[in-house]
């Protein structure tokens, strides 16, 4: 490459994507690669295989700030503090890290654990990704989440006492049998909270998936269009930019992961099912 061609890509942001493929259950609507445990997470040898895939991803990336990691899954939140702190050392040594990077680590209230959120954010992780997806029990429990209200609470009451300050909520609307009363007290609940970000996103039926096979009765079209609209009037009467397709955010707080991707810059990505 020459110096000329060097310098126009440096000019371009980077940003890293680490993927966790473990959950604790798959849930019927998720078509990610992700897989439910069964045993013990085999984390030293998957880092291990991570740093290998770092490795072979470094090519023409010498001179390039990397402005963003995001840590998804799966469940990043079955991970220890000290692996998720492993990848980022060994990505600190290979990468140029900007001096205000964003480091995104996705969480599952089900799995929160307060020695692990504190150990994210040592290690370096300084924002993270909630899926609450709902703060209604009987909800929750026909989107095969393993949490419920409580527990969705108490990842974030655990989250900021870990020190987070830069905290996204992911919701969906549209669920079963869900009025736009309902999508409205889950979204009123999250901003009860004060998180910095939204995710708040429309379920649908994907290929594959368990929900496809035996699709439960959502609402139509119609409705669910109302509940968009609805939802968006109140995130902004709230104070939420309406930034992306289904993010939301307070002042300063758009997701600079989010608008690299959006923005056409370049990204690595490491892990079972990750591409760059």
């Amino acid at each position: 490459m020459s110096a000329g061609a060097a310098l126009a890509q440096a000019e371009i942001p980077l940003s890293l994507y680490v993927h966790l493929p473990w959950c604790a259950r798959k849930c019927p609507y998720c078509d990610f690669n992700s897989h439910a445990v069964r045993g013990p997470i085999a984390e030293t040898e998957y880092v291990d295989a991570l740093i290998r895939d770092l490795d072979f991803e470094l090519r023409d990336t010498e001179c390039r700030e990397i402005g963003s990691i995001f840590f998804g899954g799966g469940t990043p939140s079955l991970f220890s503090g000290n692996g998720i702190g492993r990848i980022l050392d060994a990505a600190a040594k290979r990468l140029r890290f900007a001096p205000e990077i964003e480091i995104t680590l996705e969480a599952n209230p089900g799995t929160a654990d307060a020695a692990n959120f504190t150990g994210y954010r040592s290690a370096g992780v300084n924002r993270m990704s909630i899926g609450v997806q709902s703060f209604d029990d009987a909800q929750l429990k026909a989107l095969g989440r393993i949490h419920g209200r409580d527990e969705a609470l108490r990842a974030f009451e655990l989250a900021r006492a870990a020190g987070f300050d830069n905290l996204n909520l992911d919701l969906m609307f549209a669920l079963p049998a869900q009025s736009t009363d309902a999508a409205l007290a889950d979204l009123r609940q999250a901003l009860a909270l004060g998180p910095e970000h939204l995710s708040w996103y429309h379920l649908t039926l994907e290929p594959n998936t368990e929900f496809a096979a035996r699709p439960p009765q959502l609402p139509d079209a119609d409705a669910a269009a109302d509940m968009h609209d609805a939802g968006c009037e109140l995130l902004s009467a709230s104070g939420f930019t309406h930034y992306e397709t289904s993010a939301f955010a307070r002042a300063g707080r758009s997701s600079r992961h989010n608008l690299n991707y959006w923005g056409f810059g370049d990204y690595l990505g490491i892990g079972a099912g990750a591409h760059g």
